[in-house]
């Protein structure tokens, strides 16, 4: 599927880049939620915070000084009402940063040094797809692994960047103030952990809470732009074509013919069970460079619906996400508030893992290839500082089987 900054071929080029009006409509601001074009709209995020802006600079922003977070402008609402265990998981956290800080400098530089030449690079082998497709597998493979390892530097890259500063995003403070009306925070509901909705989960926990009643499959990954492509009005899938609506529109109806979900609620109790599994919290990023857009907290129900919250890095702005997952193509898609147009495609088995690609579905007639980085979840206050390390695994090439419009 097509992917900002790629060269230009059928269904790619600048043409089919994201302009700042679809990353308004990606937030929720744009003409679907009546909020106007985003260049319009003044920044509004915490001073406290790197300024992630993304916009069309393509680049990180300058990385700020390491500050720990009781230097920060933003600390003294942050803390109110917070018990010592809270205090030392935060300086626990910000020291593991630090420890991962001081490790990286070389292979940051590295990467910003190479950046251009291994995008193009790549950029060359992705017009020659359909000659190492059909001809030689072995070159595919290869390509597919470099496509990998950049996107894994691509990932530390964001965390680099990211590091503990968003941690007040989808914490129990968070979602207590989120204000989305009747039926949504907690009421004085908060969990031991107040990152309870950060935790990753494996493909065999995810399983054994959604597909409770049956055996569960075996993982489907899909890796757009390289087993699913879209150019125009096709949809290649494992190389072989499908009519790009066929396609599309099954995986869209999960995102936009379903009713708001509620809040993920952590259990009330230890012992009771559990109607919600959150699978992490991620930064959306384009595949080649640039700042995180937005931050997505995701959780699924036993019944398959998605549920979660968004909070953009651009403007601050906060809204619920809904979904739901097909449990026969294991297809999850979602949307931002009420925003219908744009709609967000994957699979469980890639929100398993801590870099993911996800489909951007712009309408009915656009596509956007994007990565889903998973933003490490706050240890416990009684584990040592470590520095988080990203797992570096390319997921298996099966992607997903087509499931045609009725």
């Amino acid at each position: 599927m097509d992917r900002p900054g790629g060269v230009d071929r059928p269904g790619t080029g600048t043409a089919n880049r994201p302009s700042r009006g679809d990353v308004g409509n990606f937030l929720g601001v744009g003409s679907a939620a009546g909020g106007g074009a985003l260049a319009n709209r003044p920044s509004q995020l915490p001073s406290s915070r790197p300024s992630l802006g993304g916009g069309d600079r393509g680049q990180l922003a300058d990385r700020r000084p390491a500050e720990r977070p009781q230097e920060r402008a933003n600390w003294s609402e942050r803390s109110q009402n917070r018990n010592e265990n809270w205090n030392q998981r935060v300086d626990q956290r910000n020291e593991s940063w630090q420890q991962r800080d001081e490790s990286r400098q070389q292979r940051r530089d590295d990467f910003s040094q190479n950046r251009d030449d291994r995008w193009n690079n790549l950029e060359s082998a992705r017009n020659d797809r359909q000659d190492w497709r059909d001809q030689n597998r072995e070159d595919w493979q290869k390509h597919r692994e470099d496509m990998w390892d950049y996107r894994f530097d691509r990932a530390d890259e964001v965390w680099d960047n990211c590091r503990d500063f968003y941690d007040d995003c989808f914490d129990d403070h968070w979602w207590g103030g989120c204000g989305w009306g009747y039926g949504y925070g907690y009421v004085g509901h908060y969990p031991v952990n107040p990152w309870w909705w950060w935790r990753p989960v494996t493909w065999a926990v995810a399983t054994s809470f959604v597909y409770a009643a049956a055996p569960p499959p075996q993982p489907v990954y899909i890796d757009y732009g390289t087993t699913v492509v879209q150019e125009k009005e096709t949809v290649y899938v494992d190389n072989k074509p499908v009519p790009a609506e066929q396609y599309n529109e099954p995986v869209r109806e999960l995102a936009t013919d379903v009713e708001q979900p509620p809040p993920p609620l952590p259990p009330a109790a230890e012992d009771k069970p559990a109607e919600w599994m959150p699978l992490g919290v991620f930064a959306l990023a384009q595949e080649e460079k640039g700042d995180p857009v937005m931050f997505f907290q995701i959780s699924i129900s036993k019944d398959g619906l998605i549920s979660g919250g968004y909070e953009s890095t651009l403007t601050g702005d906060k809204k619920p996400i809904a979904g739901k997952i097909d449990k026969e193509t294991q297809n999850v898609a979602w949307r931002i508030g009420d925003n219908v147009e744009t709609v967000y495609a994957s699979t469980l088995a890639n929100l398993t893992q801590d870099v993911s690609t996800v489909a951007v579905h712009f309408g009915k007639d656009r596509v956007q290839n994007w990565l889903l980085v998973r933003m490490p979840e706050p240890a416990p206050a009684d584990a040592p500082p470590k520095a988080p390390e990203l797992k570096r695994e390319v997921p298996p090439a099966n992607p997903i089987p087509v499931k045609t419009t009725p």
